[in-house]
């Protein structure tokens, strides 16, 4: 999008605070993709990861500031309850008192001592002696309820002062590092914006991406012994029937891939799923988890063994829901589509391995 749209954009944004923020986060992906078109001689691939890691912190900041946030709201409606049930409490216990009080102040300061002179017997003053202590009793056991109710509604009445305070603090803290996750977020993308048009920045990604292709090759062929047997008949009954691990269309092949752009031959050990981000990545076949985390150039990759010598690896993961030695069937959830090490933003990255050596995933997928 050219600078001038994003400024125009900028400046339509509700309030000053908002215009600020959209102009230095802006300001601030530009000066990363200045610094990363600088630094020729640092690996592509190092400075995306190092921008992944700021967004990922910066998105953990934000999700931590949200739930204090929450667990703020959540005591400041317990405080709001409690004060409301405190009052409640208080104002019954003065509605019952009210008429006793009336009574008693309409009888005087003799009323008591008349009532005990219009006795007719011994035994019928000790009874009314009786009854006034207990009308007595009722009425300073409703004046402590309702002082203790009172006390109780000024108690939460502070707690919920308090953290209507802590919540306004919160909630500030909360869009901020919101605003700070969206700037990390763009300065990212602002660096996949230059690999994409600078030829050489494109180049260095694709021979980064070689080497590191490679590299996951000897990291496959280090990974546990394969088991025997992957399920009733083995994997290989499972050529021409394997779903895709995500819905979408496949945009890339496998092998040989020219980009029209720049006209570079790059090799590709699977397939490019055209998933959206969030989607559920699910495994194709029972299988074991052999591998699950990081992988420079891949980002967050889930390796599963299906016995036989071969394996499956899907990468890019948002997140990642299985972890290693865990027994999966076919269909488990494994993660869900992201760009986590993408040059290309959210997609699913999908290979198939015999013995370690990549194979063409279209021949084992269903029609």
């Amino acid at each position: 999008m050219p600078a001038a749209l994003l400024l125009a954009l900028a400046l339509l944004a509700p309030g000053p605070r908002a215009q600020l923020d959209a102009l230095q986060a802006r300001r601030r992906a530009e000066e990363a993709a200045a610094r990363m078109l600088a630094e020729q001689e640092r690996s592509v691939l190092d400075t995306l990861a190092e921008s992944e890691a700021a967004v990922t912190e910066a998105a953990a900041e934000a999700r931590r500031a949200e739930a204090a946030r929450a667990e703020a709201q959540a005591r400041l409606e317990r405080a709001r309850e409690e004060e409301a049930a405190a009052q409640a409490r208080m104002q019954a216990r003065l509605t019952e008192l009210r008429p006793r009080l009336l009574a008693r102040a309409e009888l005087g300061r003799t009323g008591e001592l008349r009532i005990l002179l219009a006795s007719s017997s011994l035994g019928d003053l000790v009874k009314r002696r009786y009854l006034l202590d207990r009308i007595l009793s009722r009425d300073l056991a409703l004046v402590a309820e309702a002082r203790s109710a009172l006390e109780e509604r000024e108690r939460a009445r502070a707690v919920r002062q308090e953290e209507a305070i802590r919540l306004v603090a919160l909630a500030e803290e909360a869009s901020e590092r919101r605003a700070q996750a969206r700037a990390r977020r763009e300065e990212r993308e602002t660096l996949l914006a230059a690999l994409r048009s600078a030829r050489g920045f494109h180049e260095r990604a694709a021979a980064e991406a070689d080497v590191q292709a490679t590299r996951l090759a000897e990291f496959v062929s280090t990974l546990p012994p394969p088991r025997t047997g992957g399920g009733p008949g083995g994997f290989l009954l499972h050529r021409g029937h394997l779903p895709l691990p995500a819905r979408g269309p496949v945009t890339v092949g496998f092998g040989r891939v020219v980009n029209p752009k720049f006209n570079t031959v790059t090799i590709q050990n699977g397939i490019d799923i055209a998933a959206p981000a969030g989607a559920p990545v699910r495994a194709v076949a029972p299988g074991r988890v052999v591998h699950s985390g990081w992988f420079k150039g891949y980002g967050n990759i889930v390796i599963v063994d299906h016995g036989d010598g071969f394996h499956t690896l899907v990468a890019h993961l948002a997140s990642m829901q299985t972890a290693m030695g865990e027994e999966v069937e076919a269909g488990s959830v494994l993660g869900t589509v992201g760009d986590s090490g993408s040059l290309k933003g959210p997609y699913l990255y999908f290979e198939i391995r015999e013995k370690g050596r990549p194979v063409d995933p279209r021949p084992w997928l269903a029609p």
